[in-house]
Order: C-alpha cells, then sequence, then structure tokens
C-alpha cells in the first residue's frame, strides 16, 4: 500500500477526533513514511511495518478515549472507551463487556437500593397500609422509617465514592488492555 492509501484510511478511521489531533497523528505518520524512503525502504515495506492503518487508528483513539477518561470522567466518556477497548478485539468482546455490564450494574444497584430506602417514608406515609412494619407504636414506625431514609441518603453519598473508584478501575483495566494489545 502507497503513503496516499495509507495515510487516507488512517484518516477515515481518526475521523472522531478533532482536526487539530488527527492532524497531529497523520503527520507523524507522514514523516514515517518520510524516515523510511530516506533509509532506502518501498513504501510497501514502511506500510506493512507499521501496521494495518484500520488497527492502528482503532488503537488512536482507544488510547484518546482513556487519555480524556483521565482528565474529566464522565458516564458517557466511560461508555465510549469501553467501546472504544472492546472494537480492538474479540477477547474484549467476550471478556470485558459481560465484565463492565456487571460492574456497572452492581453501582446501579446500589443507587436504586438508596433511593429506594430515601423514598420509604414517603410511600409510608401515602399508602401505610402496603407497609407491614414490626412496630406497634406509631412513633417507633416513624422513627424506623426516617432512620431508614438516613441510612438511604448515607448509602447514596457513599456510592458517589464507590462511583469514581469503579471509575479508576476502568480507566487502570483500559490502560493495561491497551499495553497488552500493544505488546508492552
Amino acid at each position: 500500500m502507497n503513503s496516499v492509501e495509507y495515510i487516507k484510511r488512517l484518516e477515515k478511521g481518526l475521523r472522531k477526533l478533532k482536526p487539530i489531533e488527527r492532524e497531529e497523528y497523520l503527520q507523524d505518520y507522514r514523516e514515517h513514511f518520510q524516515e523510511g524512503l530516506r533509509q532506502g525502504k518501498t513504501e510497501d515495506q514502511i506500510s506493512r511495518d507499521l501496521g494495518n492503518p484500520d488497527k492502528i487508528a482503532k488503537l488512536i483513539l482507544a488510547e484518546h478515549n482513556i487519555r480524556m477518561l483521565d482528565d474529566k470522567p464522565k458516564s458517557r466518556s466511560i461508555f465510549t472507551a469501553i467501546m472504544s477497548i472492546i472494537g480492538l478485539g474479540f477477547f474484549n468482546l467476550i471478556v470485558t463487556l459481560p465484565f463492565f455490564v456487571v460492574l456497572y450494574a452492581l453501582v446501579f444497584a446500589v443507587f436504586a437500593i438508596a433511593a429506594a430506602f430515601v423514598t420509604l417514608p414517603v410511600f409510608y406515609y401515602y399508602f401505610p397500609e402496603h407497609v407491614m412494619l414490626p412496630f406497634t407504636n406509631l412513633n417507633q414506625e416513624l422513627f424506623f422509617a426516617f432512620g431508614i431514609m438516613l441510612i438511604g441518603i448515607g448509602i447514596f453519598l457513599f456510592s458517589g465514592k464507590i462511583l469514581k473508584g469503579v471509575f479508576k478501575v476502568t480507566v487502570a483495566f483500559m490502560k493495561w488492555n491497551l499495553k497488552v494489545i500493544k505488546g508492552e
């Protein structure tokens, strides 16, 4: 494959990057071709040495998405980075996707439990016939319901820390995965 075809395929694979970032990567690969030609290699040899431009583009996008997570971890950027890593190989589809689905489902479950605990007093107030508490005294029931609500608030506040920890684990796993794919 000649340098023009190679750069076009790489550019197509990097279309999700901002134009400035994309051009930096493309310029690096143009320089690889220039250096290879100076060393007496053919464009075919250089393109084989560099590797498949589609795979390189996927690696660059995955690294870019992980770097974005380091700067500002957000739910959307976590999802984008996970999908970038999964796009790199079959192993990631079989192992990584189920792992992250379960991990984030557990985090969601913690938030759901916290929400249920917080809403218990409201539910108890409007639908007391549907809530069976083991107390005979109204004060004990109210004390219990508001205690559960406070526990729910505590769980909710703590679940924010859990989510940050899960984000860190996700980023660390994806960095490790990229190193394995690159053979480092």
